[in-house]
């Protein structure tokens, strides 16, 4: 299975518990970095700082600290300037608040035992552009795409591919009760982020395979349509639901 480990929303969910009281400092560091090394961050000085100067900068200059995953062609949310915007767009997630955002790359070495390391990239951010999408929006949307995939991949009888991957679909499913969220995070949130980690994890899987079953251009080009459609009401929902903890 493909690590589908979303840093930057373990990064939102925690600080924000943090910021309201209900997380200790060492709590959000333990849940963001995982199994990494330490995680440091670029560009708030002169040298690399530990993660932990990222949250105190968070707390000082006060406001909820909120995720972002861009795609091209759909930047919702995603505040300027246009170089935090390119690198938010190539990493496909960023995190910002305050006026300050931050953008992870990851450096995985295979096939190395030694830990992914990470460096959060820091810049100096505008105002967000309003993006008021609620953990009830989103879920809405998501339950509307899983019908809509379902039924459009039904009808160009490209589903059977699903028989094939059995063992994969089955640990996709335990990726919802893998959490990486606060105690006390809202119930609604953690609903959509649970069904929205599974749903990606599916996606992961699909995404290994081309044509998953499809016997003709018009029945690839129909699966092809029902997963991104999918793809952007998950990537909405992960958004959503790890933001939900934003007071």
């Amino acid at each position: 299975m493909p690590d589908t480990r979303l840093r930057s929303g373990a990064l939102v969910a925690w600080t924000s518990a943090w910021l309201a009281g209900d997380a200790a400092s060492d709590d959000v560091l333990r849940a963001t970095v995982g199994g990494d090394a330490p995680h440091h961050v670029a560009g708030l000085s002169d040298e690399l700082a530990p993660l932990s100067e990222a949250l105190i900068a968070w707390r000082r200059r006060g406001g909820p600290v909120r995720l972002v995953l861009p795609v091209a062609g759909d930047v919702r949310g995603l505040p300027g300037p246009a170089q935090f915007r390119s690198c938010a767009l190539d990493a496909g997630e960023a995190v910002f608040g305050g006026g300050l955002g931050l953008v992870p790359d990851v450096v995985e070495r295979h096939p190395s035992s030694a830990p992914p390391t990470v460096t959060w990239q820091a810049y100096t951010i505008d105002e967000p552009p309003p993006d008021p999408l609620s953990v009830a929006e989103a879920q809405h949307e998501l339950t509307d795409a899983v019908r809509d995939a379902a039924s459009a991949l039904a009808a160009a009888d490209v589903a059977s591919w699903m028989d094939d991957v059995g063992e994969a679909l089955a640990d996709a499913r335990r990726a919802g009760e893998r959490l990486n969220l606060p105690p006390g995070f809202p119930a609604p949130a953690v609903r959509l982020v649970a069904q929205a980690e599974r749903l990606q994890a599916v996606l992961d899987i699909a995404a290994l395979d081309p044509t998953g079953g499809a016997i003709d251009r018009t029945g690839i080009a129909a699966r092809a349509d029902a997963l991104n459609s999918l793809a952007t009401a998950v990537r909405r929902a992960r958004m959503a639901g790890y933001n939900g903890g934003s007071h």
